[in-house]
């Protein structure tokens, strides 16, 4: 494939392979994998993802209170059943 790249691209392209001792070919590879790996997005943390689960800061507010409240239930102490 053969392209025409822009003069003040070409000149960029030529300082950046002389500083890496490289040659032509091989730094506009290299700036354009370094394009296409700075789109990619990166992988969120388990934090991230879950910030993701809920639709507003309500949803949020709502799941810590179900939350506390199962480990208040689950503090007291539990009912014993009579034997027989």
């Amino acid at each position: 494939m053969s392209f025409d790249i822009p003069t003040d691209i070409e000149r960029d392209i030529q300082r950046f392979a002389q500083q890496e001792h490289i040659t032509h070919d091989e730094a506009v590879l290299r700036l354009i994998e370094t394009g296409l790996s700075a789109k990619k997005p990166l992988p969120k943390t388990v934090f991230e993802q879950g910030l993701g689960l809920f639709g507003s800061p309500e949803d949020s507010a709502l799941l810590d209170e179900v939350v506390s409240i199962a480990y208040e239930e689950r503090r007291r102490p539990s009912k014993t059943v009579p034997a027989l």
